[in-house]
Order: C-alpha cells, then sequence, then structure tokens
C-alpha cells in the first residue's frame, strides 16, 4: 500500500516578470532619513527597482575617487556629508527586495546661472570643469554651436562636454567603474548621453577629429560621425564596465522620439540629439532604455504615446523596454492606463517619473491597489 503525505502549499501570486522602475532624482534626499522614507514607500508600491541619481553635474552622491561630494548635500563642494547616499540606498533597497540601480548624468559638467559661476578650483578631488579647463583651455572642450562655445551664463540648465573630447570619455568610463567597483548596484543608468541639440557640437576638437575621419572615410557623414561619438562611449562603458560584472544591467532614459516619421515635433532623438537609441539595442550596446514619454510633445497624447512605444518594442532586438510614464496627471486613471498600454504592447516593464511627484499627488495607495498590486519580479538579465 502506498501513503501519500499531502503537506499544505502556501501560495504566493506574482504578477509575471516586469520591471517597475522609480526614478529619484539627486533633489529627493538630503539625509538618511529620505532615503529610509523613499525605499520603504517605493516597497510599499510594490516597484521593484530605484533609478537612484549619484551624478549630476560632474559631483558625486558617494565616496568617490574622481569627483567632489556634491554641493547640495552639505552647501559646500567637496565637503564629506558624514553619510555616504548610494552605500544607504544600496542596503535599504536590497533590504526591502529591490533593485539598486546607480543613475549617472553623462555629459554635464556644471550648472549654468545668470551670475555664471564656475565651481571653486580648490577642491578634491579636482573637478572635471578645472581638469578639461586645464587640458584643453578656456572653451574647447565645451559644446558650440555655429556662433561660439557654452557659456556659463546659458539660459539651459547645463554646461555639457563635448563627446568628442577623449578626457571627457576616460573619465566618464573611470567613474562608472568607480561605482561598479565600490558599491554593490544592481544597475548603471545613463541619462543625458546625447548632444545638447542639433546646434551642436561645433567644437575645434570635434572639427579636427570629423576632419581625420573623413579623410579614412570619404563618405561620412558629419551627423553619422556625432551619433558614433555617443555610441562610442556607451560601448567603451558595456564593454569595460559592464561585461565585467554579468550580474549588472546597463541602461539608459533616451528621448522619447527616436526618430519622427510623423512630423510630430522639431527635433527628434536620431537627428536632434544624435542618440541612436535602437541601433544601441540592435548592437547590443545596452541591456535596457526608457524612452522618456512625458515630454511636452508626448504627455498628453495616449495615442502617441500607444505609437511609440510599440516602435520601441518593435526594435528591441531581445532588450527590454520600459516607458518613462510621468505621475504628474490629476487623475491617476491617466497612469493606469499608460501602464497597459505598454502592457499590451509587449515592453518589459516601466518607468515612472517620479518619486516627488508621486508624493505631490499621493499616489503610493493607487499604485499598491492598483496595476501594482501584484507584486513582480525583476525581467530575467538579456543575454550578453
Amino acid at each position: 500500500m502506498t501513503y501519500y503525505v499531502y503537506l499544505p502549499v502556501i501560495w504566493k501570486h506574482y504578477y509575471p516578470p516586469e520591471a517597475r522602475a522609480l526614478w529619484v532624482t539627486r533633489w529627493d534626499y538630503t539625509y538618511p532619513e529620505d532615503v529610509q522614507e523613499i525605499v520603504a514607500r517605493a516597497a510599499y508600491a510594490n516597484f521593484n527597482i530605484i533609478f537612484f541619481q549619484v551624478r549630476g553635474q560632474a559631483d558625486a552622491y558617494y565616496h568617490s575617487n574622481y569627483e567632489p561630494w556634491a554641493e547640495r548635500l552639505t552647501g559646500t563642494l567637496g565637503q564629506d556629508p558624514g553619510w555616504d547616499p548610494l552605500a544607504t540606498a544600496v542596503e535599504l533597497a536590497h533590504a526591502a527586495g529591490l533593485e539598486l540601480h546607480a543613475w549617472v548624468n553623462v555629459y554635464p559638467v556644471w550648472v549654468t546661472s545668470p551670475g555664471g559661476q564656475a565651481p571653486p578650483e580648490e577642491v578634491t578631488p579636482t573637478h572635471l570643469f578645472w581638469r578639461l579647463s586645464h587640458t584643453y583651455g578656456w572653451a574647447n572642450w565645451r559644446q558650440w554651436d555655429e556662433e561660439g562655445p557654452m557659456l556659463l551664463t546659458d539660459r539651459r540648465p547645463y554646461l555639457w562636454a563635448s563627446p568628442a573630447v577623449t578626457l571627457t570619455v576616460n573619465h566618464i568610463i573611470s567613474v562608472c567603474q568607480d561605482i561598479m567597483t565600490h558599491y554593490e548596484v544592481d544597475g548603471l543608468h545613463l541619462d543625458r548621453i546625447r548632444y545638447a541639440g542639433p546646434e551642436f557640437s561645433h567644437d575645434p576638437i570635434s572639427k579636427a577629429r570629423f576632419a581625420e575621419a573623413q579623410m579614412l572615410e570619404p563618405d561620412l557623414t558629419w551627423e553619422d560621425w556625432q551619433r558614433a561619438q555617443v555610441a562610442d562611449l556607451l560601448s567603451q562603458i558595456y564593454e569595460q564596465v559592464i561585461l565585467t560584472h554579468q550580474d549588472v544591467m546597463l541602461t539608459a532614459a533616451v528621448w522619447p522620439i527616436y526618430r519622427d516619421y510623423w512630423d510630430w515635433i522639431a527635433n527628434d532623438g536620431y537627428d536632434g540629439y544624435y542618440q541612436d537609441s535602437q541601433g544601441w539595442m540592435w548592437k547590443d550596446l545596452i541591456d535596457a532604455i526608457a524612452p522618456m514619454l512625458y515630454t511636452v510633445s508626448t504627455k498628453d497624447y495616449p495615442d502617441r504615446f500607444d505609437v511609440l512605444v510599440r516602435d520601441f518594442v518593435s526594435n528591441a532586438n531581445e532588450r527590454h523596454v520600459c516607458p518613462g510614464i510621468t505621475a504628474d496627471y490629476d487623475s491617476f486613471d491617466r497612469i493606469w492606463s499608460r501602464i497597459e498600454i505598454a502592457r499590451q504592447a509587449g515592453a518589459s516593464g516601466q518607468a515612472i517619473f517620479s518619486y516627488s511627484l508621486i508624493n505631490k499627488w499621493g499616489y503610493w495607495d493607487e499604485f499598491r491597489n492598483g496595476p501594482y498590486a501584484i507584486p513582480a519580479d525583476v525581467p530575467p538579465m538579456p543575454w550578453k
């Protein structure tokens, strides 16, 4: 006779794997208690990834060997705040079952202002603004339009470095390696990995390097060469930083309209900002992208949102596409409907912008009781 022993089965319902990323900007925290609250709210609402910003303008919100502590933490650039935001975020996120991805602004070097103040020169480590200025002169390393270099008094929020400058490229790679080496982050999230606009960059270094490249490849266009500068940096980060950490994901926030086939805007990602985000996926240079589908041209157009998500998903090359959705709506239904559009289109998840905007509208319960009511695991890593 055969005897069967029946053991109680504990069922735990999970949604199919789906990225539920939350952008946390550097303005969202000042003290350890802020990070505790951020992680607790994200876990409560069943998010599973935090994009935690740790580099804004060539400064650091962690113990960096290459860049000074951010001024915003203490009021003084380079002053140790007495705690490490990235280390704190990693520890708390992992304890809560969340992934923590370090969010890095790539090409901005400093902020602009009416007063046009440069960062202090006597800080340790030396700020990238001064390293570039001492190496290349006051202006040559900056992005230029046809009238000249960006200025600290420009109306745009950032002073951008030219992607063609070797020191900039090597420095950014070193910053990424430093984070990967000293922190147990689950991913590296790149932002502003593009040119500042279609009028940039006509700097002397770019012009000289393009002329050399064109001698070897006469049919090379200026636009293709510029796109290649951005892609080359991404390729080096992937090869030198990410492939040595097989369990770490490389992601990027990308322009919401890759190529404007519909004549919706003046400048798309490909021709306006020289960001070939779909090409990155086809060339296996990145694990996931988060198209920022919350700009003026997309925020209030659910039909456009649907079209653009499907355009990115159809060109994913088995990479992950996680459409960026703003939380800045006066009705949560507008967020929920976009989450469902992304799911129906076959996206790998969503990225919500941002922590502060969810706080603004008080939508934590809506996420927990609505589209994120059932927890979900992060999708598996794309093949590397």
